[in-house]
């Protein structure tokens, strides 16, 4: 028996009829689209290059823009008067011869063994006064720890005394570094046209100026309350760690305590620590 397939029919006209209609909105959404597009775009770039500067106004004088924090009051630091700031003699040449008293000093009274005296410290006499080092020589070390001048007076034509106070770490033989007292001592500089100096002479001892005596503390002893000891506790801190009271006293509503403090390194230092009654340091 033979069979055929039969095929329906379908003309393409219709095919195509069916799908333009289709097509034509497809195509409308993607144009509308775009042109959206493309608007909000022009909107952005002419923002950006046409932006109108804003101005702020200003606040009124009663107006807070923010809330303010009260920060704690600033204790007033001291007023430094023009006769301190001019504290240095305004003599250049009085002032070379200050750094040239401090400089020798160092020199001269650092011992290292060296059998007639460092190269810095004969460049700075004179050859006849240089030549005295080498007389007498000790066995001991020792090394200025700090050297300050304290005193300048002309006593001629460029010519200055200057006062120098000192301190150094010595080791006697066999022993290990020591602290030394405070000494003093008083030296003529000389001081040339060009800002040369010279030292004239070898340094003379001198004493150290006695200060002004101190006033007695006289407070009755007592144990502190609770708000005093927590400000000492807190100023202690500044320093380091562990405040021990050692005494405590007050007079006129100001409170004298002393403490120790170990530092850092574990050692411990005894502080003297004045609160008024209000809270305020005392000094």
């Amino acid at each position: 028996m033979d069979e055929r397939e039969e095929l329906e029919h379908v003309p393409w006209a219709d095919l195509m009829a069916e799908a333009e209609p289709e097509d034509r909105r497809r195509k409308t959404i993607y144009l509308g689209v775009a042109i959206v597009g493309a608007m909000v775009l022009g909107v952005i770039v002419a923002r950006s290059w046409w932006v109108t500067p804003t101005v702020s106004t200003p606040l009124a004088p009663g107006d807070s823009a923010v809330a303010l924090t009260t920060l704690p009051e600033v204790p007033d630091l001291p007023l430094y008067t023009e006769a301190d700031l001019m504290a240095m003699p305004p003599d250049p040449a009085a002032r070379l011869a200050m750094v040239r008293a401090e400089w020798f000093v160092t020199d001269y009274f650092t011992a290292d063994l060296e059998p007639s005296g460092s190269a810095e410290v004969r460049a700075a006499l004179p050859p006849s006064v240089s030549a005295e080092l080498s007389l007498d020589i000790g066995a001991a070390v020792s090394y200025v720890e700090w050297a300050r001048a304290y005193r300048v007076e002309a006593v001629g034509d460029g010519t200055y005394r200057v006062s120098v106070a000192f301190r150094t770490l010595g080791a006697p033989p066999d022993r290990g570094f020591t602290r030394q007292p405070v000494r003093a001592v008083e030296l003529l500089i000389g001081v040339g046209g060009d800002d040369g100096t010279t030292v004239l002479d070898l340094p003379a001892p001198i004493a150290i100026p006695v200060g002004p005596e101190a006033a007695v503390w006289e407070g009755e002893a007592a144990t502190p309350p609770q708000e005093i000891i927590d400000l000492i506790s807190t100023r202690a801190s500044l320093w380091g760690t562990e405040p021990r009271i050692v005494t405590a006293s007050h007079r006129d509503g100001v409170w004298r305590v002393v403490v120790t403090i170990a530092d850092a390194i574990g050692a411990r230092w005894p502080f003297a620590l004045r609160v008024e009654m209000d809270g305020t340091s005392g000094g």
